[in-house]
């Protein structure tokens, strides 16, 4: 379903859940991926692993999980009920943009657990290398995706990122849009 056939004008109160809920644990994975790495050793090549490794390396698979399960019922729901159409005022290349950033980003967020998962059930070292590898890959989009964001509230003046973020106020005028 396209946004223009839902009348969607926000995103769903769900996507909108999700969205921060991923970010929430894509920034726990970031912090405690050490932790992964230790028991992922300790699995592979029998090293000893104390409680709080053991701990934190699970929460590490359990976090990606539910990462994976977050990105893909966020797709469900964006093709279930529609996304609220890219603003009109902007050049079409901010759309375009924003269509291949998020292609990325929904692309890492599936394959980056999913591989991670690989690893893990199978012990294959090439399934964790190229699990890892995609951090740098990860990283990079979501600075994009942020840098977007923000221009699209303070330079663009659109309502873009009110619709994503609750309890922010719309840009009001001043912008590159009102220039034209």
């Amino acid at each position: 379903m396209s946004a223009h056939a839902s009348g969607r004008t926000g995103w769903t109160r769900l996507n909108v859940l999700l969205h921060w809920a991923v970010v929430l644990l894509i920034l726990a994975q970031w912090i405690e991926a050490e932790w992964m790495e230790t028991l992922w050793d300790s699995v592979t090549e029998g090293e000893q692993i104390g409680t709080t490794g053991l701990v934190l390396g699970y929460t590490h698979i359990v976090c990606g999980t539910f990462i994976l399960a977050a990105a893909l019922v966020r797709l469900l729901d964006r093709f279930v009920n529609g996304r609220p159409p890219y603003p009109a005022s902007n050049p079409s290349w901010t759309m375009w943009l924003s269509k291949i950033t998020h292609f990325g980003l929904y692309g890492i967020i599936i394959v980056m657990p999913a591989l991670g998962l690989a690893a893990w059930w199978t012990g294959n070292d090439e399934f964790a290398h190229w699990h890892t590898r995609l951090w740098d890959p990860l990283l990079i989009l979501a600075g994009l995706h942020i840098l977007g964001a923000l221009a699209e509230h303070f330079y663009f003046r659109t309502d873009s990122l009110a619709k994503m973020v609750p309890g922010l106020s719309e840009p009001r005028g001043g912008g590159r849009n009102d220039l034209a």
